[in-house]
């Protein structure tokens, strides 16, 4: 039930963000990206293609700070969390966690500034099973790890108000051994914190 309200909800926001951010009036022409800015984003994802062993995609949450050393580079950690992978089966819970560390390459286009990044990190497979007793635990298999991962992809911004920016992000995630790969589409709205 709380799975299904929280899918609800995300759902409803991924429809009705785009609509919302059409009706803002977009900010003056000028570049996008600010050299030596720091920037918040929250954001909402969902996993697309999920990879062996995990059987199903799914929503989440996450948010990214970031510094913009030049006009082009810049620099940014990440969080972002699935709620769970293993789909709607009432005795099995499966999160991903990732945090990474990111480079951001902006590329020189005015009004919409498109860009590619490239990051490494870990990520957190966490699998758990309700309901069952010892003797079935035992033997099944856990695929629960933390390993390094790498993300690749690239995405868009396009400014809102002088210090938001709506910001739409296409990543491939690569594990190295057990936890699963995907690719994460996620909308946020970046804040600017310093200009």
């Amino acid at each position: 039930m709380k799975r299904d309200l929280i899918r609800s909800f995300v759902s409803a926001m991924f429809f009705t963000a785009p609509a919302l951010l059409l009706t803002v009036a977009p900010a003056a022409a000028q570049s996008l990206v600010q050299p030596r800015t720091w920037t918040v984003t929250p954001f909402i994802h969902t996993s697309i293609g999920i990879g062996d062993p995990a059987p199903d995609d799914s929503i989440g949450l996450g948010a990214a700070v970031a510094w913009d050393w030049t006009p082009n580079l810049g620099f940014e950690g990440e969080f972002s969390h699935l709620f769970d992978v293993a789909g709607s089966t009432a005795n099995e819970d499966w999160s991903i966690t990732n945090f990474s560390a990111n480079v951001v390459y902006h590329f020189d286009v005015r009004h919409v500034t498109p860009y590619a990044t490239f990051g490494m990190g870990v990520e957190r497979s966490n699998y758990s099973l309700k309901n069952l007793d010892p003797l079935a635990l035992s033997l099944i298999f856990d695929p629960s790890s933390t390993e390094v991962a790498i993300n690749f992809g690239g995405g868009v911004k396009y400014p809102l108000r002088d210090r938001f920016i709506a910001r739409a992000d296409l990543r491939r995630f690569q594990a190295n051994d057990l936890a699963p790969d995907f690719w994460r589409l996620y909308g946020g709205v970046t804040f600017i914190l310093t200009r």
